[in-house]
């Protein structure tokens, strides 16, 4: 579902919830009624997400909807005013993303319509039942649609820009469409409605808002590699000339990597955590260094097994771009850009076996979405400019 503003209508009101495995952040935002302005975050808060050694979805389910509520809350306090819409921007695991192609062709001509579209696009819906089942099946819920983009219609072979009534033989739609349990939207939907009574909510992946974003920033290049890491899971969206050609994800985050300290030297985790950020402000002794660094390699070859497994999903014909956007907390996001330059796999998978990573970073979207709390969060900011493109005309 999506909101459209129409010419003429005032600016809007929008709380934005950015749902992951880790915390959870909230903004109120100010959207403009046109392109040409940018939206203002007025308040933000984010919440952790309760860490625990039992992971299944069901608790991580519970947790992650504590913190929901206690952001909420805290958007609410800050009496800023109420919102007019609710726009929830999920990250893994909370709802499944799948790319693909849908083709029809035809012995005659026939004229490509917005009905025809439609059709194609509830059979390919249909089809994603197995995997859906695979990924939530454990939970007996219902699928629910939160989002479906059209990145391309290629009409006789050939990329077309505005596809609707034109005549062809044969059609192929690029599709990205994201599932999400239905069970676990309308108990979003429920602990929002403790704080927000009565507004409607829409729901969308980051993936998008980060494509989104990406693209209105960086004009070049047309391919690259989007990589979230999450509090528990890292997603991964490959995107080669302009067209999101994969989404994937893997159990393995911030989270992970703590809870493998935590285990291997015997430590609480905010310990591990302190003792990380010695080691990263350069000021850890050499005696406790030596002691973490063959560790944190331990670490690095973990992910990248994962990440490895992961790629190797993929076709075979869809290579890696060599530019990579990188988006994570800022205590550990400096070193997984190095663990993503380093890892050898990446290395031999892109051209001249060499990648350039780029940090997603809040102060580099001001010129994009102010800030009026100061609190640059990066992840709001992509979801405020992501939220802007689809739906301010």
């Amino acid at each position: 579902m999506s909101f459209s503003f129409t010419a003429g209508k005032k600016e809007r009101i929008i709380a934005i919830f950015d749902i992951g495995s880790g915390s959870v952040g909230g903004a109120i935002t100010r959207m403009p009624s046109d392109s040409k302005s940018i939206p203002t975050i007025i308040k933000s808060a984010r919440t952790e997400v309760a860490t625990r050694d039992d992971v299944k979805f069901s608790v991580l389910l519970d947790d992650m909807l504590e913190a929901l509520d206690a952001t909420a809350k805290a958007l609410y306090d800050g009496k800023v005013g109420a919102p007019d819409e609710i726009a929830c921007v999920l990250a893994s695991p909370w709802y499944l993303s799948e790319t693909r192609i849908i083709k029809m062709t035809r012995d005659h001509s026939f004229q490509f319509t917005s009905k025809l579209a439609d059709e194609m696009l509830e059979k390919e819906i249909a089809s994603l039942n197995s995997i859906y089942e695979k990924k939530y099946g454990s939970i007996k819920s219902a699928p629910e649609v939160i989002e479906h983009h059209v990145m391309g219609v290629s009409l006789n072979g050939y990329l077309v820009d505005e596809p609707i009534g034109k005549r062809s033989r044969s059609v192929e739609m690029h599709m990205v469409i994201s599932l999400s349990p239905k069970q676990v939207l309308d108990k979003i939907r429920k602990t929002l409605s403790n704080t927000f009574h009565h507004i409607p909510a829409s729901f969308s992946s980051f993936v998008m808002s980060s494509y989104l974003a990406v693209r209105e920033k960086y004009v070049t290049p047309e391919s690259y590699l989007l990589l979230d890491i999450g509090g528990e899971v890292t997603d991964v969206a490959i995107i080669t000339k302009g067209i999101l050609k994969a989404s994937l994800s893997f159990p393995f985050g911030k989270r992970t990597f703590f809870k493998y300290m935590c285990t291997k030297l015997e430590i609480e985790q905010r310990d591990a955590e302190e003792l990380f950020n010695l080691w990263s402000a350069g000021t850890l002794g050499e005696r406790k260094k030596a002691k973490v660094e063959p560790l944190f390699k331990s670490i690095e070859n973990s992910w990248g097994e994962a990440f490895r497994a992961c790629i190797g999903t993929l076709p075979h014909t869809l290579t890696l771009p060599s530019t990579i956007f990188l988006t994570a907390d800022a205590d550990i996001r400096g070193w997984f850009v190095d663990v993503v330059r380093n890892e050898p796999f990446i290395q031999s998978m892109v051209a001249e076996h060499k990648c350039t990573v780029i940090t997603l970073e809040g102060p580099e979207f001001l010129t994009m979405c102010s800030v009026k709390d100061g609190t640059c969060d990066p992840f709001l900011m992509v979801e405020a400019i992501g939220f802007m493109r689809k739906n301010v005309k």
